[in-house]
């Protein structure tokens, strides 16, 4: 046998290789089990929240810090004079200037009616009073002076309010007009009022620790207040 036909026959006794099919079977495909990841994280509300409060917090600390810097502004001030002028007091000494204190019966109890009328309006924490007589010009201008010690926070509302109320014993207070209250500060004014013997001042002086009025016979109120200055200067002492 030629070599030519031990080739053919080895070509023909070798099988060909079986063809692949063009896709591979379902089953036969491997397996392949998807894992399940981890599960997605719900939102984090938390520092969110925390924001919010923190920026709410400085908020009303702001608004709060503000109506306390407005409140100092405001405030302030009046407090430390009522801090000046608290725990005064008011006593009637023998003599105030040229005028002498009279102490007969009947001037003590004209004084301690009008007193009386007076702690009516406002409540006063000591009173004093007393009726004062210039020697050189007699009884017919006799100062007529009477008041007491107080916390106050609007003097000049109260010194309105007791002049107001003392019209049934002056029968009305009329061209109020405010003066200088000198070193002692708070409020000072005078008006007239009718009086048995014509008209006559009344004056009143109002501040955070003491108030008083005083009635001046024969005299006009620009004649009244500084001689009220003087009776203020004299009877009235802080610590």
């Amino acid at each position: 046998m030629s070599e030519q036909d031990a080739k053919v026959r080895q070509e023909a006794a070798t099988p060909e290789p079986a063809a692949l099919p063009d896709e591979i079977p379902q089953y036969a495909r491997p397996a392949v089990r998807m894992m399940p990841g981890p599960a997605a994280a719900e939102p984090e509300d938390e520092p969110a929240a925390h924001s919010k409060r923190r920026r709410w917090t400085l908020t009303v600390m702001a608004v709060l810090g503000a109506g306390a810097v407005a409140a100092a502004f405001t405030l302030g001030p009046t407090l430390f004079r009522i801090t000046q002028q608290n725990d005064a007091k008011l006593t009637m000494p023998e003599k105030i200037g040229a005028m002498v204190r009279d102490d007969s019966p009947a001037a003590k109890d004209t004084a301690g009616y009008l007193l009386t009328a007076l702690a009516a309006d406002i409540e006063l924490d000591t009173t004093a009073t007393g009726i004062y007589t210039d020697p050189a010009e007699g009884t017919a201008k006799s100062v007529m002076v009477f008041g007491g010690t107080t916390t106050m926070f609007s003097p000049e509302r109260e010194l309105d309010t007791v002049l107001k109320l003392m019209e049934d014993e002056t029968g009305g207070v009329t061209g109020l007009k405010e003066y200088e209250p000198g070193d002692l500060g708070g409020v000072l004014k005078c008006g007239s009022a009718d009086a048995p013997d014509g008209v006559m001042a009344v004056c009143g002086w109002a501040d955070h620790g003491s108030i008083a009025l005083a009635l001046f016979p024969g005299r006009t109120p620009a004649e009244a207040a500084p001689l009220m200055t003087t009776i203020r200067t004299t009877t009235l002492t802080r610590p």
